[in-house]
């Protein structure tokens, strides 16, 4: 969408930018990444500011818009990274907010490599994850959530385990399979990964493309799913990133560090803990795929689909870790997609 295209339809917007110094043709569009969500940049000589134009959000009486703004407001005031939002416009559908830049961590990495230069970033977002979930879940309202308001077995079998299967085996690899084939494995996978009770600030997708690095700092964004669930997840996120593809070994040391973080915080069994990040490791490969799948092939979105060999192939090390004999038909599915 051009910016000329938003003059006449966004008559709020327009006023608002003259109060900051600009027109709506003025704004220069952002590359955006894997949402239909626009993103334009303000030129300003005080500094630069972002529109964010969704007119049309997911939700009902609560819409994703709603949610980017309850929620960022909330973990900012829970001293989370996130980019200051100036304006809100439910109205239009528009934000005004803080640039945070356009590099993120996995342009840093590409850049820097593993070395120590890259593991201390991936120390700084440690440690900005753990402060989010802990602090982030204190005055979290669930009212905030345009989508659910809790990581729990419904969304896992729905939004995990079920679009894997229709988005990437059904969809992308064009395999005949019925979801009762899978039933048994993925009763088992919610058995193992879900404890309804431990309920944390959860992002869902907390990984390398929505960490910014501006000005020396990562920044979070992309926070508007955010909801309550397990600690789990947004680490497996962040170290099963297929963006980065961080080795088994760095994934193992930076999670170690993540347990070190998390004890100065809360009492837990590190080996209970440890088991269950397995599972929700899984849970969240199979989402990747999903996504990848949906991405690639429903939205014309191809270069995700250079992402889909390495989440395949983490996906079936993480059946390794837990032993494949768990989960028999979903090993024996992913051993046909890759002899071809």
């Amino acid at each position: 969408m051009r910016p000329d295209e938003l003059s006449d339809s966004l008559p709020l917007l327009a006023k608002e930018l003259a109060r900051w110094g600009g027109r709506v043709n003025d704004l220069l569009p952002i590359a955006g990444d894997g949402s239909d969500r626009r993103y334009f940049r303000l030129r300003r000589p005080q500094g630069d500011i972002v529109c964010l134009y969704h007119p049309h959000p997911p939700g009902s009486q609560v819409t994703e818009n709603d949610s980017f703004y309850t929620i960022g407001q909330h973990l900012r005031r829970q001293g989370a990274p996130v980019p200051e939002i100036y304006v809100y416009c439910p109205e239009e559908g528009w934000f005004l907010l803080e640039d945070l830049g356009d590099g993120n961590l996995q342009q840093e990495i590409q850049r820097l490599g593993t070395g120590p230069a890259g593991l201390e970033l991936y120390r700084r977002a440690l440690h900005i994850l753990v402060q989010m979930q802990v602090a982030g879940a204190l005055g979290f309202k669930t009212e905030w959530c345009f989508d659910t308001a809790f990581y729990d077995a419904a969304l896992v079998r729905q939004r995990e385990c079920h679009y894997f299967v229709r988005a990437f085996l059904q969809g992308y690899c064009g395999l005949p399979v019925d979801l009762e084939a899978l039933a048994a494995d993925f009763d088992h996978l919610l058995q193992q990964a879900l404890v309804p009770e431990v309920r944390f600030f959860l992002h869902r997708d907390f990984q390398s493309r929505n960490l910014m690095v501006h000005q020396g700092r990562l920044r979070v964004i992309d926070f508007q799913g955010g909801r309550l669930g397990p600690l789990q997840y947004d680490l497996a996120a962040l170290l099963l990133d297929p963006y980065v593809g961080l080795s088994l070994p760095l994934q193992e040391i930076l999670l170690a560090e993540y347990l070190l973080l998390l004890r100065d915080r809360l009492d837990f069994d590190p080996d209970a803990w440890r088991q269950r990040y397995d599972y929700l490791a899984i849970c969240r490969n199979l989402q990747m795929l999903g996504a990848y799948g949906f991405l690639s092939r429903d939205k014309g979105k191809v270069q995700f689909e250079r992402f889909i060999p390495p989440a395949r192939a983490s996906l079936r090390r993480r059946l390794e870790i837990v032993g494949r004999e768990q989960f028999p038909v979903l090993g024996k599915l992913l051993e046909i997609q890759v002899k071809e």
